[in-house]
């Protein structure tokens, strides 16, 4: 059994026209870091590219639009994942 705290602590627009930013805290117990990315890019809020990865091809717009995502481990088994969607009307 997997026991994982979330905690949201951003969701969506901070104001009209803005990109949409989505921000969790995670709290695992005894799972490596590969299965924390798992469980955040494709079940928690799937994204595929990482910044560096959408900051080298975001020349496309497909690319750019698709937006990026950024894990970082903030203490022993917590991590921040971070996901950003730019704004698109």
């Amino acid at each position: 059994m997997y026991k994982v705290t979330v905690n949201q602590t951003k969701c969506g627009q901070a104001k009209p026209y803005a990109d949409s930013e989505y921000e969790y805290e995670i709290e695992v117990e005894e799972q490596s870091e590969t299965w924390v990315k798992h469980f955040c890019t494709q079940f928690l809020r799937p994204k595929k590219l990482t910044y560096q990865e959408w900051a080298a091809e975001k020349g496309s717009a497909g690319t750019y639009f698709a937006g990026y995502y950024t894990l970082t481990k903030i203490g022993d088994n917590k991590y921040r994942y971070y996901v950003k969607e730019p704004f698109c009307d």
